[in-house]
């Protein structure tokens, strides 16, 4: 087990106060102009930790929290790993707030993974490569199928429908998933996906203008914390 999705644990109360958190500090939101479409507030842990951690360590060990943010944004996290640390951790990724909620929002984790110690967004073919950078998750000209650090790729086509129903959007082509199999997860308040930090995911295709979410890593595997 690499990915699981825990639905209806964060109470909705919560997220409007990780909400009003955010909105209430402006001081410490980045706006980065490599990154334009997102704003964030690093080092959640630090500043939620005692309203979340009574919360989440009912479902797995809290082991040392760190990195991660709150983010708003208003673009398509595209096909990526966070693994950028050499240490095996799992990311947390809790939704914040919708502002459209029908048709339903998803978030993709793939069971294709790599090693730790580099972050990456894999952009294929995409023409914008060279725009702007990010500063940990560094874009690629290759997809997972054609990069050798990837690992349990098939010799598949992305299924057809998934593509469609999750992942047809602006420049995701079904070229950039050849290979890759997954589950979409239904991403709403309330629910929770939890996942290894070296496997790769992106958002699926965007429901409304902007959404809010968290995301914290915890050291360790999905399976070593659990609980």
């Amino acid at each position: 087990m690499k990915h699981k999705a825990f639905e209806n644990v964060i109470p909705l109360d919560v997220c409007k106060y990780i909400k009003n958190f955010f909105d209430d500090n402006p001081e410490l939101q980045i706006h980065k102009p490599n990154n334009p479409n997102v704003i964030k507030i690093n080092s959640p842990w630090k500043h939620l930790h005692e309203v979340l951690d009574p919360i989440l360590s009912q479902y797995f060990r809290t082991n040392r929290g760190s990195g991660g943010n709150i983010y708003k944004h208003t673009n398509l996290y595209s096909l990526h790993v966070d693994s950028d640390e050499p240490t095996q951790m799992i990311n947390v990724n809790i939704p914040i707030h919708l502002e459209v909620e029908e048709p339903q929002q998803h978030f993709i984790v793939f069971d294709q993974w790599t090693d730790n110690g580099f972050g990456q967004t894999w952009y294929g073919d995409r023409k914008d490569l060279n725009n702007y950078n990010f500063d940990r998750n560094k874009k690629v000209p290759l997809s997972p199928y054609n990069d050798p650090r990837v690992y349990d790729c098939t010799e598949e086509p992305i299924d057809e429908q998934f593509y469609h129903d999750y992942l047809e959007f602006d420049n995701h082509t079904p070229e950039l998933f050849h290979g890759l199999t997954g589950t979409a997860y239904e991403w709403r308040p309330g629910n929770m996906v939890v996942f290894n930090s070296n496997n790769l995911h992106c958002t699926g295709k965007l429901i409304g203008p902007w959404k809010m979410g968290l995301l914290i890593n915890f050291e360790g595997t999905l399976e070593e914390l659990l609980v």
